[in-house]
């Protein structure tokens, strides 16, 4: 696809209509990187709706820019330059000011672009800068022998960091990572086992319905799309689960 089948507004409409779904988020982050020759405008277009998006679909931007991020980064640095320029602030305001599945996502994936040195050297100020920022100078020629760190992660409160870089550091962070992971799945399961199961329980009622015709706009047609719903919304869950391993 050339750069003179781009179209800024096309890109706008498929801005606004992304969800969670793994399928939403892989086809339109195919589509940018084949016109990533247009990053930069790609990206402020991102940028300009992701400030204009709910709470909710914030993290589904966040989660499109980290999949352009991964499968681009072979074909040229375009992306990961412009998602530079605005990716902190916006990771950043969804950790302090989104939902605990907002947080654990953006906690996930700096953690990650830092893991996979997505943005080189600056992946840990961009960790430092969204999750904590480490109190005090360090010591011994620049360099702490200790590898416990005090970090500051509101006005509020200080939690603790193992030195960046050491072993222990590494096995928190992987465990963190996987913890959070099978933390989200075995909610999202358990969900979808409670909503097979209520479905199951309303079957036999619905048949009744149907067959006396009285099925049309009845009470349990709505409990049964909202179990519906929520299988949905499971799937989804499950599939960015898998797709940020």
């Amino acid at each position: 696809m050339g750069d003179d089948a781009f179209d800024g507004q096309l890109l706008a409409e498929k801005l606004s209509k992304l969800n969670s779904s793994q399928q939403s988020i892989e086809s339109l982050s195919r589509w940018c990187i084949s016109h990533r020759k247009k990053a930069k405008q790609i990206v402020e277009t991102w940028d300009k709706l992701f400030r204009s998006a709910q709470r909710e679909q914030r993290v589904s931007f966040l989660y499109l820019a980290n999949d352009i991020l991964q499968n681009s980064r072979r074909k040229g640095s375009e992306f990961v330059n412009e998602f530079w320029k605005v990716l902190p602030t916006s990771v950043k305001h969804v950790y302090e000011s989104g939902d605990e599945n907002g947080k654990k996502a953006a906690s996930r994936l700096v953690n990650i672009w830092e893991e996979r040195k997505v943005f080189g050297s600056r992946g840990q100020n961009l960790k430092d800068e969204v999750l904590g920022k480490t109190l005090g100078p360090s010591v011994s020629n620049g360099k702490s022998s200790n590898p416990i760190k005090v970090v500051k992660k509101d006005a509020h409160s200080v939690r603790i960091k193992l030195a960046v870089g050491c072993t222990p550091e590494k096995i928190v962070t992987a465990f963190q990572l996987v913890h959070d992971e099978n933390v989200n799945e075995e909610d999202a399961l358990n969900k979808c086992k409670d909503a097979v199961f209520c479905a199951g329980e309303m079957e036999s009622d619905i048949e009744n319905l149907s067959s006396q015709g009285n099925l049309q706009g009845s009470e349990l047609m709505d409990k049964m799309q909202e179990q519906e719903n929520i299988l949905q919304q499971c799937v989804s869950q499950l599939e960015n689960a898998e797709s940020l391993r």
